[in-house]
This record gives C-alpha cells, structure tokens and sequence, in this order.
C-alpha cells in the first residue's frame, strides 16, 4: 500500500493582548445564565443583520438555547448569501441534530455506505494531487481585526509573500516593497496566519485514512459551474488540523465544513470549515477557513490547473470580543524551476609534470 504524509497542518494565532471587557449585553441575570428560548429564523436573520454583534456571539446563543427552525439546504444557502460563516452555519446544525434526538428521532452520526459520488471525487482529488506542478505564485493577504466585538472589520495591513509549491510542500518567501513596512516570515508575523491551502488540506480530507463523514447537502452553483454540496466531519482522532497559541500548548482538532464539487468534472471548487470542539480553557473560540479554487494558466505551460484564488480565514475568541481576518488573493502563478543544475562528474586528466 502506497505510503502517505501529508504532515500536521498548523493554525497560529499569535496572541495580542487581550481585554477583559465583560459579557456581552444582557444575556445573563445576577444569578447566573439566563434562560435563553430556541431562535427562530427571523430573529436569526435579523441578529446578522445587526453590525454591532458578531458570528461568534449568535453561535454561543444557539449553543444555549438551540433553535426553533428547520435548517434545510436552502435555508443554510440564504444564511450564507447573508453572510453566515461555517463556525455558524455548523452551530446551527449541530442544534438541529440535538434537536432532533431530543424529539426521539434517530441521528445517525457514524460511518455511512460510500457514496459512489463521494469515491468517484476522492479518485479525481488523488489524481490531482499526483499531477499538480511546482509552481510560485504570489500571495497577497489583506488583515483585519475586530477588537470590540461589533462586528466591524478595521483594516491592520497588508503582507505579501512568494508561495513555493515544490515536492508537495509549501515555503513562504516575504516580499518587500520599498516605503513599506518590512514584511516578516509568515511564522513570525505577530498575527494569525492558516497553512496548508493547496493540497495539503484536499489530500487530507479527501484521505481514506481520515475517516472524513460526507452527507449531501444539496445542489449549487459556483460561478457557471453546477455543484454537488457536502457537509463533511472529520473527527479529533483522525485529524490533521492542529491549532497553536503563543504561550500555549499545541492542539489537535477535529474540524467540520461544506465542501463544494463540480458535478461533471468531480472537482473540487469550494470548501468551507471550521475547528470543533476546541478546548473551553483555550483563549479561542472559533477558527474557520474557506477556499475557492479555479481553473489557471500557469506562466510557461499551455495548460490549465485547479488552483486556489482565495481565501479568507477567521480566529478569534467571543468571550474578550476578540478577532482577526485575513482575506488571500493567489496570483500570478508561474512553474517552478529550480535554479540549481546537476552534471555528471567525469575524471580529470592528471596534470602534466613540469620538464
């Protein structure tokens, strides 16, 4: 059996300090929690609609008081077009299978027969990551922060790096303009940063050795293209996430999301996730991230390649009211050739001795 390593894939969030600014608005009695009823979807539409609360809060008002609406494929859709992220759209699930068992109704959480879809994809993903080139390209990321819990994203900067794709690994290079603030290395930053957007994370959750869970979740589109939707989970025990806070101890996550798959071709054109179950003694709440992929030229080759066009990644913790955002733009993709060339050592001719 083919050997496979596709090494841990690691979330940083450097830690900046932290406020301890209280609870959030009157949601607790001097006695304790309050006693918080199912929400119902208009209060759920109306709650995203409002610019002073953030994802993270709404989530941690389902998990307390569950919801009183059916989360169906075309609901989760219009929740997303309103802006709703996966840690949200997965609360909003999870309530509903509790929901659901509390009715008596059977949840079925364990192994599933194999979706000839699903195995047909993991075929298509195999081949990809077999045939996917070196390649550089360029990778642009936009930071945000909301330090205040309003929901409101403030711009913090800007940094760009030469991503290296070679011998299915990634290396990122700073890239520095003049006038600018010097960029540093992605790992020494000071700010949250997500690896793994290529193949790392298809290869892992596309893996038979990850015991990834897939359920339809309906039908879509991205861009002109027709989509078959998944929700997937991926247990703790399997996983390959690990997420790492400065000053604190390296942890493994299971992680759950939707993924996005082109229906003719069997591509993968989208997929969404977010952690699971992290620690209530971590100082994070949530940490989610979406990637959209297209079809590239790459500089030099008269072909095209599924590659990724961005990406956005969310961390934070709602209890100090604290997060950060990076928006990603891939460009400029190019193959990669090395510049180092190897020749074949051949024996000199002894040299001639002096008269």
């Amino acid at each position: 059996m083919r050997k496979r390593s596709f090494g841990i894939i690691v979330i940083l969030f450097t830690l900046i300090c932290f406020l301890d600014i209280g609870w959030y608005h009157s949601v607790a009695t001097a006695q304790g929690e309050a006693s918080i009823r199912p929400m119902t979807l208009s209060e759920l539409d109306k709650l995203l609609t409002n610019c002073c609360l953030t994802e993270g809060f709404v989530a941690a008002l389902i998990e307390r008081g569950g919801i009183a609406f059916d989360p169906t494929p075309e609901v989760i859709e219009r929740l997303r077009a309103k802006g709703a992220h996966q840690h949200l759209i997965n609360t909003i699930k999870r309530a509903a299978e509790k929901k659901s068992a509390s009715a008596g109704n059977l949840v079925i959480t364990g192994p599933s027969p194999k979706d000839p879809f699903i195995e047909a994809t993991r075929k298509v993903v195999r081949d990809y990551i077999e045939e996917l080139p070196d390649f550089i390209c360029q990778q642009i990321i936009d930071h945000y922060s909301d330090y205040h819990g309003r929901g409101i994203w403030t711009k913090r900067g800007k940094s760009t790096y030469e991503l290296t794709y070679n011998s299915r690994r990634e290396s990122y290079k700073p890239v520095n303009e003049a006038g600018k603030p010097v960029t540093q290395p992605i790992d020494k930053s000071g700010s949250a940063y997500s690896t793994g957007d290529f193949a790392s994370r298809l290869a892992a959750l596309f893996d038979e050795e990850t015991k990834t869970i897939f359920k339809p979740a309906g039908k879509g589109r991205q861009g002109n293209r027709s989509t078959q939707i998944y929700d997937f989970s991926v247990p703790k025990e399997t996983s390959r996430i690990a997420l790492k806070v400065e000053n604190f101890p390296l942890i493994i996550c299971g992680y759950s999301g939707t993924v996005w798959i082109d229906a003719e071709t069997k591509q993968v054109l989208r997929f969404e996730s977010a952690l699971d179950n992290i620690p209530a003694d971590y100082p994070i709440t949530k940490s989610e991230l979406s990637v959209t992929y297209d079809n590239v030229k790459l500089a030099d080759l008269d072909l095209k390649f599924l590659l990724p066009i961005r990406a956005e990644f969310i961390i934070g913790d709602y209890r100090r009211k604290h997060y950060n955002r990076n928006q990603t733009s891939f460009k400029s993709y190019r193959k990669f050739v090395t510049d180092i060339k190897i020749y074949e050592e051949t024996a000199s001719p002894p040299p001639s001795k002096k008269p």
